[in-house]
């Protein structure tokens, strides 16, 4: 997670989110999971990435939260509503509704960053343009994607996404160019992926395991 936490670090120290009643010091990281998405797994990503990061800035007042991305109907409307996003069409829907009820209690800071993975980046894009239409300045959120299917990061974030992703890469980005949909963005890191990455045909997208 390096390359992570050196953005992170980076964007957590400009000035982001601007919210009533809300403290200035600190700054709250919201990780949105991606597709297939089960509470355990999202938690146990968004705490290895609060670990890590509290082991390398132990003095950064930082906290974590899940912004969790539920599966529905066995993965099938997460499949659905994920080639939906890949055409363009982020607005507000129940799991972006959801995931904003969920943090809404949990975020007393005025920084907010929101870091996605995979279809959570999709939500994340989301998020932003639904808090800036809803009162909150532009220059007040950060996003930070991570493995992304999408065609852009919105608020002029960051993102990583390896050339040896095989889901972005190898599917994504082939049925996005065959369908016409919008082509996620270019590999921008080359992650060395362990023999059992190597050998699953999905594999180089997991984020604690290869991000």
């Amino acid at each position: 997670m390096k390359k992570i936490l050196i953005v992170l670090l980076f964007l957590l120290l400009c000035p982001i989110f601007v919210l009533a009643n809300c403290s200035n010091s600190g700054a709250t990281v919201v990780f949105i999971n991606g597709i297939f998405g089960k509470l355990a797994d999202a938690r146990s990503d968004q705490e290895n990435l609060a670990q890590y990061f509290k082991l390398k800035y132990p003095n950064e007042k930082v906290e974590f939260i899940t912004g969790f991305n539920e599966s529905h109907l066995g993965g099938a409307n997460d499949l659905a509503t994920a080639i939906i996003q890949a055409y363009g069409y982020e607005d507000l829907d129940y799991d972006l509704t959801t995931i904003l009820n969920q943090i809404h209690s949990q975020i007393s800071t005025k920084k907010v960053l929101f870091v996605g993975h995979s279809q959570g980046s999709f939500y994340a894009n989301a998020a932003y343009k639904y808090l800036i239409e809803h009162g909150a300045r532009p220059e007040s959120i950060g996003v930070y994607n991570v493995a992304t299917p999408a065609s852009y990061t919105a608020a002029n974030g960051e993102y990583i996404t390896s050339s040896t992703d095989k889901v972005i890469n190898e599917t994504v980005r082939k049925l996005a160019e065959k369908s016409y949909a919008k082509v996620p963005l270019p590999a921008n890191a080359n992650i060395e992926l362990s023999a059992q990455e190597k050998a699953d045909k999905n594999g180089g997208h997991g984020f604690s395991s290869v991000y």
